[in-house]
């Protein structure tokens, strides 16, 4: 399957995971560690609690950051993270 095809799968999918009141703590980076490592493109929704349409931005860099992965879209409170570079496929 292509990246181009496994992102918009990704893209309509439900959320892999959601990122709650407590935040980024080592716990969450593990989990998205570990499905980031199963299936290579993840969809992670932040609740109201935690994110704001001004910060949702810095959570989703900081997250990508943590995990050694790529911020590749963000829309509204929902983004998504790859282990790969987008741009370089296309």
């Amino acid at each position: 399957m292509s990246y181009q095809k496994e992102f918009k799968k990704t893209l309509l999918s439900q959320p892999h995971c959601i990122l709650g009141k407590y935040g980024v703590s080592d716990e969450f980076i593990s989990h998205v560690t570990k499905l980031l490592k199963r299936y290579k493109i993840i969809k992670v929704k932040a609740l109201k609690s935690v994110a704001t349409k001004s910060n949702i931005e810095e959570l989703a860099q900081k997250i990508a950051k943590l995990t050694n992965s790529y911020l590749i879209d963000i829309r509204g409170k929902i983004f998504i993270l790859s282990l790969y570079d987008i741009k370089k496929f296309n």
